[in-house]
């Protein structure tokens, strides 16, 4: 086994571990997606390097699974709903911390600055993005005041 390398531009011997951009569908400005871990890699585990530019976000969303982030350039903004609570906090590098399954969010770059995180997932998840939006856009602009 060859080892995959944490860069966007590094090419990969696979399609599979190719860097790509994320679709218009699940971001808000320019995003750049790697497998790092992948079907073929391993049977459990899915780990995804994603690079958000400065602005850049997910859209809001929800996975059937636990997602564990891992910030490691930047600053991460992450936006939550629940039954219980609801808000948004901001994460700095070398931060580690989990999104519960079935919980509404969204996560990315604060305004100014650009942002990386691994994404850590069990094998075989789903993500629903036809989710209500709520207030995710004032969340975010909340930041540029």
């Amino acid at each position: 086994m060859n080892p995959i390398k944490i860069n966007p531009t590094q090419p990969e011997p696979d399609a599979l571990h190719t860097p790509y951009k994320g679709s218009d569908k699940e971001f808000l400005g320019d995003v750049t997606l790697k497998r790092l871990v992948w079907a073929g890699d391993s049977a459990e585990v899915e780990l995804l390097g994603v690079w958000f530019s400065a602005g850049a976000r997910t859209k809001p969303h929800i996975h059937d699974v636990d997602q564990v982030l891992h910030v490691l350039e930047g600053t991460c903004v992450y936006g939550y709903a629940s039954d219980n609570e609801n808000g948004v906090i901001l994460v700095p590098a070398g931060e580690i911390f989990t999104v519960p399954k079935n919980v509404w969010h969204w996560h990315g770059a604060t305004p100014d600055a650009p942002m990386m995180h691994l994404s850590i997932r069990k094998m075989g998840n789903s993500t629903n993005w036809e989710v209500e939006e709520k207030n995710w856009a004032s969340q975010y602009a909340k930041l540029q005041e």
